[in-house]
């Protein structure tokens, strides 16, 4: 008998950490569903400089799923999904000077295509997640891309950015698109931009010597940037698409402006072509 008592007092243990509604490990933190303690609402996976989140219908599907840093703010991408598992809406969180704001978001339908507006408020049908939803049902369409991951250390970082979804076109806008230098770039929340030096890529109507390489684009929409480095390694490209109209507004206003975030990795190699 005496023997049996550290095997029943570790079962005992055991099983109080089972019927715990929230479960501490090492790296993970569980929340079970209050009425439901066998089924699991969130799951947070504990990282070094974020967290991963998870959230769970309770038929045991994920419903929604990215990262968020320490300060609990979302970033990066976000992939929510309907009940039956089919991913049905992709957000692109960016955290500008402390708070987290849509940068850009993507509808997709039942057979996974990205469709221009969604009709429903909502697709997600359980009381938990039916409010989880944006002021916007329209996918933006706007488009950063860069030709290499990887350059060589005198091979220039070459990208395009196009203006898809303008939200100013009735206003006659424009986009142009600013990034910061490397010795003095972004800060992880962009709230240093007014101390940042920028270089500054122009539209193509202003850009007249890449306009033949791009014939079939709406030309004051569309940007082509490149970038030498100093130095090989690891680099960070950070900056933003402006569009941009002036004018004589309502209020005295004589501008208008709305931007679209990037951030991008490109890794130098210390040679050469």
């Amino acid at each position: 008998m005496r023997n049996l008592l550290p095997l029943l007092f570790l079962a005992f243990m055991i099983l109080s950490c089972n019927n715990k509604r929230a479960d501490k490990l090492t790296n993970v933190i569980l929340k079970f569903y209050e009425k439901q303690p066998d089924k699991i609402y969130r799951k947070v996976l504990k990282k070094s400089e974020f967290d991963s989140i998870f959230y769970y219908y309770k038929n045991g599907n994920i419903f929604k799923e990215g990262k968020s840093r320490k300060n609990g703010k979302p970033f990066g991408i976000w992939n929510l999904y309907s009940k039956n598992g089919k991913l049905r809406e992709i957000r692109e969180w960016f955290v500008i000077n402390g708070h987290s704001r849509i940068n850009r978001v993507w509808f997709l339908n039942k057979s996974g295509d990205t469709i221009p507006w969604r009709n429903q408020d909502s697709i997600f049908m359980q009381k938990e997640f039916i409010n989880d939803t944006l002021g916007t049902r329209a996918t933006n369409y706007n488009v950063i891309y860069f030709r290499k991951d990887t350059v060589e250390f005198n091979e220039s970082m070459k990208a395009i950015a196009y203006l898809r979804s303008p939200l100013i076109e009735e206003e006659n806008s424009q986009l142009m698109v600013l990034i910061g230098k490397s010795k003095n770039n972004f800060n992880s929340d962009f709230s240093n931009e007014n101390e940042v030096k920028l270089d500054t890529f122009y539209n193509l109507t202003i850009d007249t010597v890449n306009q033949k390489w791009f014939p079939n684009v709406e030309q004051k929409y569309f940007v082509t940037f490149g970038y030498y480095f100093e130095s090989p390694g690891l680099k960070n490209i950070k900056g933003y698409m402006l569009e941009y109209a002036n004018g004589n507004f309502e209020n005295g206003i004589d501008s208008l402006t709305s931007k679209t975030y990037f951030e991008k990795e490109i890794f130098v190699k210390d040679s050469v072509k």
